[in-house]
């Protein structure tokens, strides 16, 4: 009789040990929900010198003010990893450049609207491949100053500096700084920043492209085979 009575603690224990399996392969596979997006920020060495830039959902984008065009090398992240690659700068038709390269990096989405004062931004780039540099700014609030300007932090912002608003969902791009402005009034001078922004993006996306794209197949050193489009 002591069998039967141990059948259904039998088929308990077995019950348990499925689901409890089942629960660990969804731990091993879900426990990371997204891709790290957290540094979405590159340095592009150029022919001419040196570019800072925002890897998004449009590529690499650049201002171009060291090179239209030609080789360069890029430095980003996948994650908090550093990574180097060769690449191409190519002009848009637009205000951005893009650099090209063969392997995908972060690639973050563009904020589907203007930035507004209600808005939490960030100014983030990288000095040296390595390492980012992160400072609050915010929109200019004052007379005479409207559009794709944001307030003197305090802090010395470079040209190419990526902007992105911080939101539920993490970041979004929204621009990249152009230059610095200085306003003067009755109160003394005020520094800003002008920045290329989402009315620059929309130029980006107006410019027409060929369609299909062919593709040339390239063989790497590290083993690694890509589809380089053929323009």
């Amino acid at each position: 009789m002591a069998p039967i009575r141990t059948r259904p603690l039998l088929l308990l224990c077995t019950a348990a040990l499925l689901l409890c399996q089942a629960s660990c392969a969804w731990a091993l596979f879900s426990s990371v929900p997204e891709a790290d997006r957290s540094r979405p920020v590159a340095l592009i060495e150029t022919t001419g010198g040196i570019e800072y830039g925002a890897t998004t959902e449009f590529g690499i984008l650049t201002l171009g003010r060291s090179a239209y065009e030609g080789p360069c090398r890029v430095h980003y992240f996948l994650g908090s990893a550093p990574v180097i690659e060769d690449g191409e700068v190519e002009a848009t038709g637009s205000s951005f450049f893009r650099a090209r390269s063969d392997l995908r990096t972060q690639h973050l989405r563009v904020l589907d609207r203007a930035p507004t004062p209600d808005d939490e931004l960030l100014a983030m780039w990288t000095a040296d491949g390595r390492s980012t540099t992160e400072v609050a700014v915010q929109l200019a609030a004052a007379d005479g100053v409207a559009g794709d300007v944001i307030a003197d932090p305090g802090t010395e912002l470079p040209a190419g500096a990526a902007l992105f608003v911080r939101d539920d969902d993490g970041l979004r791009f929204c621009g990249l700084v152009a230059a610095r402005a200085a306003l003067q009034s009755g109160g003394g001078e005020q520094r800003y920043y002008v920045f290329a922004g989402v009315d620059r993006v929309r130029e980006l996306l107006a410019v027409p492209e060929r369609w299909q794209i062919d593709y040339k197949r390239r063989y790497r050193p590290d083993d690694i085979t890509v589809l380089r489009p053929i323009r």
